[in-house]
C-alpha cells in the first residue's frame, strides 16, 4: 500500500468536515499522471474550524485575549516587508493600506492559535487523533494557516512523528507570524525527522516563505500560479493546474 495523503486546511471557515474531498479529487488524477496507481490513493483531512473564530469580525471578537499591541506590529512588519519586496507594484491593486487591512484580517485567526492556550491545545489534539488512527504511513499536506499548525503540533509531539513519511507545507506565512511562533516551537528546529517539502507560489500573499527561518526544508519548490494578484495566488494550489501538478510531484517524490 503506497499510503495516506492527509490534508490540514488553512483559515477561513468550512461547516463541511469534508472538505478534503473536493481537494483529493483535483489532486487524484495528478497523481495518477506521475505514476501514482490510483487503487493505492487515498485520502483524509484534519478539521478545525470548529474550534478556531471565522476570519473577520469573528477572531476580533476575542481581542480581549490578546493585546493591541500585536495587530499593530503585525501591521507594522506587514508594511515593511511588503515595501521592500515590492508587491505591491508587482499587484497594481491599489493603496498598501488596503492590501495589508486584508493580510491581518484574513489570517488574524491564527491569534487564537497561537496565544490562547485552550485553542491551542484544542488543535494539536484534532491533529494528534487523527494521524493515531491511521495505520499506514502518512504524507501530511498542510495549507496556509494549516502549515503553522502542523508545525507547532508535530514539533511538540515526537511520539506521532513515525506515522509521518513526508511533511509538506503549502502557501505557508510563517514568516509573517514568527515572533508569534516562537512562543509555541523552535523555529531553528525541524518539526520532525521525515522529509520536508515546502510549496511555494512565486506571487503569495503569504510569501516571503520560510525565509526568516533557521532550519530550511529539505526541498523548496516554487510555481506561479497568478501573475498579478497575490490573494488568487495563494488560494489557488489546490484548484490551480500547475499548482496541482507541483504537488502531485512532491506528494509522489518527484524532484523538480
Amino acid at each position: 500500500m503506497w499510503g495516506l495523503i492527509i490534508f490540514i486546511h488553512g483559515m477561513g471557515h468550512n461547516p463541511s468536515r469534508e472538505y478534503w474531498s473536493g481537494w483529493a479529487k483535483n489532486l487524484r488524477p495528478h497523481l495518477i499522471e506521475q505514476g501514482v496507481q490510483a487503487r493505492d490513493l487515498c485520502f483524509d483531512g484534519i478539521y478545525y474550524y470548529d474550534l478556531v473564530p471565522q476570519p473577520g469580525d469573528g477572531w476580533k471578537k476575542l481581542i480581549s485575549l490578546f493585546s493591541r499591541d500585536f495587530f499593530e506590529e503585525m501591521k507594522e512588519d506587514v508594511w515593511q516587508n511588503m515595501t521592500r519586496e515590492e508587491l505591491l507594484r508587482l499587484t497594481k491593486r491599489g493603496p498598501l493600506d488596503a492590501l495589508i487591512d486584508l493580510v491581518v484580517d484574513h489570517f488574524g485567526d491564527i491569534f487564537c492559535y497561537l496565544l490562547d492556550d485552550k485553542t491551542y491545545v484544542a488543535v494539536n489534539q484534532r491533529v494528534y487523533q487523527t494521524l493515531e488512527q491511521t495505520g499506514r504511513p502518512v504524507t501530511l499536506v498542510a495549507y496556509s494557516l494549516g502549515s503553522m499548525v502542523a508545525f507547532c503540533a508535530l514539533q511538540r509531539n515526537k511520539q506521532i512523528h513515525p506515522r509521518i513519511k513526508h511533511f509538506i507545507t503549502v502557501g505557508s506565512p510563517v514568516f509573517w507570524f514568527r515572533r508569534w511562533i516562537r512562543r509555541r516551537a523552535d523555529l531553528g528546529q525541524k518539526p520532525l525527522p521525515a522529509p520536508w517539502t515546502n510549496l511555494a507560489g512565486r506571487l503569495d500573499i503569504a510569501c516571503p516563505h520560510l525565509l526568516s527561518l533557521n532550519c530550511r526544508p529539505d526541498a523548496q519548490v516554487e510555481c506561479l500560479l497568478d501573475q498579478y494578484n497575490p490573494i488568487k495566488g495563494h488560494l489557488a494550489y489546490i484548484h490551480h493546474p500547475q499548482g496541482l501538478k507541483t504537488l502531485a510531484r512532491a506528494v509522489a517524490g518527484k524532484k523538480e
